[in-house]
């Protein structure tokens, strides 16, 4: 058994926040197949108002995946997590972890939504940092971290599980998630980049997906994955880690680099019954 976020666990898989953990019926059908928790898709305090564009993927000739789409797509509202938490909560009770995401590094833009999940029955909240952009450089940026860090390790009384992506790095972010009290870190997030088509032997950006909303996810991740993992486990965190994975080999490195779960989102959902080939 498993001890994650006060949660006997059977094993050490969970869904990442994806499409596969976007609806009822999506969480379901992974915990009837052995996965653990779901990190529900990433939520924000907003009224959805019209919304133009859709999803778009794009896979290149060394598999990585691209991904664009509008927030107002990708992003569910603080009303929409609440309700499908709410509603899975009366099916499961595996672990249910709701993302996150604000617009600011201000306490007072988190806080009301992070008790309000944890009210309607969250183990932990993972704090979804990507949306931000690239915070690094910011004036007073790392006072702002551990000050909002520790303002909402205090305001709830469960986990609170903040994001990383490649835009934080891992020896100036990871000694702050320690400094503020955190307990969990969850990681890795994708990277914005154009999708590049080739023609010819010359590359050009695509015109198919926006180069401003387009992420790129692969197994180029693993080796920045295991590194964040292998420095946030010395550092006495406990690591969701994902980001890379393609098989049960990947999961085993996450492991025995001192990962406490892993996470999966790109294999989850293209094989939502076959969870389990991961932990084999």
């Amino acid at each position: 058994m498993i001890d994650f976020m006060r949660k006997q666990l059977d094993n050490p898989l969970i869904a990442s926040s994806c499409i596969a953990t976007e609806s009822t019926a999506n969480v379901l059908r992974l915990a009837e197949n052995g996965v653990q928790g779901a990190i529900l898709k990433s939520c924000a305090d907003y009224q959805r108002g019209k919304v133009e564009g859709k999803r778009q993927f794009a896979v290149d000739s060394k598999s990585y995946t691209y991904a664009s789409s509008p927030f107002e797509r990708e992003i569910l509202t603080l009303d929409e997590c609440l309700e499908l938490m709410r509603d899975i909560r009366l099916q499961t009770d595996i672990l249910l972890i709701p993302s996150f995401t604000a617009s600011s590094l201000f306490a007072d833009d988190w806080t009301p939504a992070c008790r309000q999940l944890e009210q309607a029955g969250a183990d932990g909240i993972q704090l979804d940092f990507f949306y931000m952009g690239c915070i690094i450089g910011r004036d007073g940026l790392t006072d702002s971290i551990v000050y909002l860090l520790k303002e909402l390790v205090s305001a709830v009384s469960i986990p609170i599980m903040p994001k990383l992506n490649v835009n934080l790095p891992k020896d100036y972010i990871i000694p702050l998630l320690v400094k503020a009290g955190v307990e969990y870190v969850s990681l890795l997030d994708s990277v914005r980049s154009p999708y590049l088509e080739e023609e010819n032997g010359k590359y050009r950006i695509s015109s198919r997906l926006d180069t401003d909303t387009t992420s790129c996810f692969g197994s180029w991740q693993l080796p920045l994955t295991l590194s964040y993992t292998y420095t946030a486990a010395q550092s006495g965190l406990k690591v969701c880690a994902g980001g890379g994975i393609t098989c049960s080999d990947d999961v085993k490195k996450l492991l025995v680099a001192g990962a406490a779960m892993v996470q999966s989102a790109t294999f989850l959902t293209k094989y939502p019954e076959k969870g389990c080939d991961l932990i084999l």
